[in-house]
């Protein structure tokens, strides 16, 4: 199981929206998979998921969220 957090993605990043989860609660994922999209003060980006497995989302989208704040987990 791996714990999915908001990353930090550059120097100056404290927090950052949770634009949008490009999969459903308990769907599966491939690793490397597109998962979520955040946008920054710089720009909207997709975040891959980091391995396979089914997705339990707990951080809900349209929310800004603190640099490591827990969203999701896959396993």
């Amino acid at each position: 199981m791996a714990d999915i957090s908001i990353p930090k993605l550059g120097m100056s990043m404290t927090d950052a929206t949770l634009v949008e989860w490009l999969v459903e609660d308990g769907g599966e994922v491939a690793e490397g998979q597109d998962l979520y999209a955040i946008e920054t003060d710089k720009s909207v980006q997709e975040v891959q998921s980091p391995v396979s497995g089914k997705l339990r989302i707990i951080a809900a989208a349209g929310e800004v969220y603190e640099v490591g704040h827990l969203i999701a987990t896959v396993g």
